[in-house]
């Protein structure tokens, strides 16, 4: 049977509606899979005429719900300005992802960050600043800064006006907190007081979390997490903050080293500390405190 429309006008409906070079001559039926390469992504298709001039698209590799790489989409993501922390799960999931600009927690999705150019939300919403306005803000709440800004999130150093110290706070939590020089704010971790490394468990999250607070604060830190849901597993006190810190820190980088990730997000915890926490199916509490006593 001869096709029923010649085949340089066949040829020419694809590469004007489907984006697509035969590469093969036109089988002459409309509903047959015809080779072609998809121009724009360069793979090697097999749509039908039928379907193109009905506007469903030549290629499935670029269609919306296309299967994709979990290699690829890692790499797309970090094009994207985006380090997975997790394993893909699909174009429309939300993916567990630390933003590389400002070091932000969140979790796009993969098509909504490769076809839409979506980003940090956090960024969109705080920046990862303007220089100048960030030398503002902290000259407004009394530091001054002695190193070019890098990002909201990176600690940066500076010396307070009020006590003459140096220290490192990051510009999100100035935005946030106002005044929280580490040396002489009055709610904050004083690196000289005495302090206490704290471990927590969440059984809705299936959470754990460890913490320090000081000892001298205002603000009871334990109390705030139990009143959401969170049960007090252990407790160590130190002489310093200094010492809690670095207990809890090498703690956390040897969980992360080991594959550990973040578990909980940051609208999970809006009182703060989401990047502490764990899978309590991996990580128990019995072995963050084992831990932190070897640390001690």
């Amino acid at each position: 049977m001869p096709p029923s429309i010649p085949a340089d006008v066949a040829a020419a409906d694809m590469r004007r509606l489907g984006k697509a070079e035969p590469l093969e001559p036109y089988p002459g039926r409309a509903r047959e899979p015809w080779m072609c390469r998809h121009i724009p992504c360069q793979q090697v298709i097999y749509p039908n005429r039928n379907n193109v001039m009905n506007g469903q698209g030549a290629c499935i590799w670029c269609a919306p719900n296309a299967p994709k790489n979990p290699a690829e989409a890692r790499a797309a993501m970090l094009e994207h300005g985006f380090i997975v922390l997790m394993d893909f799960l699909g174009t429309g999931k939300p993916w567990l992802s630390q933003c590389v600009a400002a070091g932000h927690i969140v979790a796009p999705r993969y098509d909504n960050v490769t076809s839409r150019i979506g980003g940090c939300r956090f960024c969109k919403r705080y920046g990862p600043g303007d220089p100048l306005e960030a030398v503002a803000d902290m000259r407004a709440v009394g530091f001054r800064p002695l190193e070019p800004f890098k990002n909201v999130a990176s600690p940066w150093l500076s010396l307070c006006e009020r006590c003459e110290k140096t220290s490192s706070p990051r510009l999100n939590n100035v935005r946030n907190r106002g005044e929280c020089c580490q040396h002489c704010a009055r709610y904050g971790l004083d690196p000289g007081a005495p302090a206490r490394l704290y471990i927590l468990s969440h059984a809705a999250y299936g959470a754990v979390k460890i913490g320090i607070t000081g000892l001298r604060t205002r603000e009871d830190r334990i109390a705030r997490f139990r009143g959401r849901g969170w049960t007090l597993f252990a407790q160590l006190d130190f002489l310093t903050g200094a010492d809690a810190y670095h207990v809890e820190q090498s703690v956390i980088r040897r969980l992360r080293a080991e594959g550990h990730p973040v578990f909980l997000s940051d609208a999970q915890m809006p009182i703060g500390g989401y990047k502490e926490t764990f899978d309590a199916t991996f990580v128990s509490v019995e072995r963050l405190l084992a831990l932190a006593e070897a640390e001690r």
